[in-house]
């Protein structure tokens, strides 16, 4: 069997472990790199290399945050071909990354999230972080790994920080103001179909933001089966079957989700868990493909 891996990330290594475990499984291994792609459309015939001209049993469809509109109708012509696809659900809403499309598809399902507001100008911010209660969490609703996450504590320091995003002509719908929850506990849960793997990520000394890439620190945790199910149903909320959950807990055990990961790696889990993960992901991707 023939599988390739279509994406417009960098080939990073959680990338290069996907191709050691098609290998090991035995099938033929292909890395397309789609960042700078080109199309031709001649004679009523489009051509993308790579794409168009694919040969292949399965494609998994992995950080397609490029041209993203182009390569969903591409890759909806690949199934049309009777190619079959993993794509983890993301071309059913073209990759709409977006917090508040996320938080309010986990609002519809009943999962509990942090108390979240958003506007259309910054004015109306004053109001909504009055009924978030300070400290409020500002935060952008398309990064990740905790950069442009902001907490604020009262009226000044709001509007010191949208005179900053007025003057880089930043737009207030891009932002989401969220109550702050006093966690006990941060979890990371990587979930892959049915399995849930997790790690507690814990805030560097003076951070408030507990992500490791700011400098903080991850142990293992053995999620109890209220925490997987939940994970689950949230991943299912947003019709996805792979994600990092990101899962607060707080001293008298409620839990919130504070947000999902569309493209979560898996590296730092397969290294803590001492677990094959690319491989569950590959066997999963392949099993699910359609």
């Amino acid at each position: 069997m023939k599988v390739v891996l279509i994406s417009t990330m960098p080939p990073i290594d959680e990338n290069k472990r996907i191709g050691e475990e098609v290998n090991a499984l035995g099938d033929e291994f292909i890395y397309t790199d789609l960042r700078d792609f080109t199309l031709e459309i001649i004679k009523g015939e489009v051509k993308v290399k790579g794409v168009t001209d694919i040969d292949a049993d399965v494609v998994i469809v992995r950080g397609i945050l490029q041209s993203i509109k182009v390569i969903s109708a591409l890759v909806r012509q690949l199934r049309s071909r009777g190619v079959k696809v993993f794509d983890n659900n993301f071309l059913e809403h073209e990759y709409s990354i977006n917090k508040v499309t996320d938080l309010t598809k986990l609002a519809y399902k009943n999962i509990p999230v942090p108390d979240t507001y958003n506007a259309n100008n910054f004015e109306a911010f004053y109001n909504l972080a009055k009924k978030a209660k300070f400290p409020a969490i500002v935060k952008s609703t398309k990064m990740g790994k905790g950069a442009s996450v902001y907490k604020v504590d009262n009226n000044d320091e709001l509007t010191e920080l949208i005179t900053e995003f007025e003057e880089s002509e930043k737009k207030a719908k891009n932002y989401i103001i969220q109550e702050y929850i006093p966690y006990e506990y941060d979890i990371r849960a990587l979930t892959i179909g049915t399995e849930v793997f997790a790690m507690r990520r814990i805030p560097a000394k003076g951070e408030f933001r507990a992500n490791f890439s700011l400098g903080g620190d991850v142990e293992l945790i053995e999620l109890d089966n209220e925490a997987k199910i939940l994970a689950i149903k949230a991943l299912k909320a947003i019709d996805m079957t792979v994600g990092g959950v990101d899962i607060l807990i707080t001293k008298d055990n409620k839990r919130y989700i504070l947000e999902v990961n569309h493209n979560a790696g898996f590296l730092g889990m397969e290294k803590a868990t001492g677990k094959n993960i690319g491989k569950i992901f590959v066997e999963h991707a392949i099993s699910n493909s359609f």
